[in-house]
């Protein structure tokens, strides 16, 4: 097996391709990242994304994405000693990551490679479970008026996201507020953020994210904490996620926080369904 390393994104993605579609679900953040990338090289960062496929003979294998200064995140494969190649080029390349993301399995073993070589430790930032959908339960649709962001709502957007991001990554939420604003702006005015309306009061706000071949994934679902407990994110997330749907998508994902077993709960009602679990670890020294 033989590591090959890209400069192009859009080469990239076409050969990357035919492997990632195998797993839509598994693969979904990957898919993101790179139909994110093809708009906008710059969009996570100044530094160029590391993109690499581990290839047996003509088959691909494995699929790793890195956007600076994020974590590493791992493709789904069967093929685990795929993890071996990739920290081997890794290593030769000099490449230092600040942590890795991607299947539970698959991040394990890659921990126990790279923080020997490196000789240094990793630390749990999160247990996630990725969950998709491809039917909307009609009791969870209410009657609530819900709107997509404008310009209006820029402020409450950026206060709520960044508010979102403390709670749902306290160990990393540097690293995720990094230029947030700047990267959310485009998504505001374009209508991405959908938000939930109790008497004219925005009450929850839920994201249209990253778009797959045949699907979407929601994220930056967030609730106040003193208007929780009131149905919101949930009519929020339903019809967010039959909007996806009647716009001729397959599925919608997102990723949840395994410790947190009120939201896990909630997305199952709506319709979701466990695809795998993923962890997210970050590096650190001894």
């Amino acid at each position: 097996m033989i590591a090959e390393f890209y400069d192009d994104v859009e080469k990239f993605y076409d050969h990357a391709f035919s492997f990632l579609i195998k797993r839509e679900a598994e693969n979904s953040l990957i898919f993101s990242l790179l139909n994110a990338l093809k708009l906008n090289i710059n969009l996570y960062g100044d530094l160029p994304p590391l993109l690499i496929l581990v290839k047996s003979d003509e088959n691909i294998e494995f699929v790793s994405i890195q956007t600076p200064p994020f974590n590493l995140v791992l493709s789904y494969t069967d093929n685990l000693q795929t993890i071996e190649i990739l920290i081997t080029n890794l290593i030769q390349r000099n490449i230092e990551l600040p942590g890795v993301l991607g299947p539970k399995n698959m991040v394990r073993k890659f921990l126990d490679l790279w923080c020997t070589s490196k000789n240094i430790n990793s630390k749990l930032n999160n247990n996630e479970r990725i969950f998709k959908l491809t039917r909307v339960s009609k009791d969870t649709l209410g009657k609530r008026k819900v709107i997509r962001s404008t310009k209006k709502y820029h402020s409450l957007i950026i206060r709520w996201a960044k508010d979102f991001i403390k709670e749902a990554f306290p160990e990393s939420s540097e690293v995720q507020m990094e230029n947030i604003e700047k990267r959310l702006e485009p998504e505001i005015e374009q209508g991405n953020f959908f938000l939930l309306l109790e008497n004219e009061e925005v009450v929850s706000m839920a994201r249209k994210a990253g778009k797959t071949p045949n699907g979407n994934l929601v994220n930056y679902v967030y609730t106040p904490p003193a208007l929780r407990r009131r149905g919101y994110a949930t009519e929020c997330v339903a019809f967010l996620s039959k909007h996806i749907l009647e716009e001729r998508n397959q599925f919608c994902f997102l990723f949840t926080d395994l410790s947190n077993p009120i939201s896990n709960s909630i997305y199952q009602k709506i319709g979701y369904r466990t695809v795998i679990d993923v962890d997210q670890y970050e590096f650190v020294s001894k």
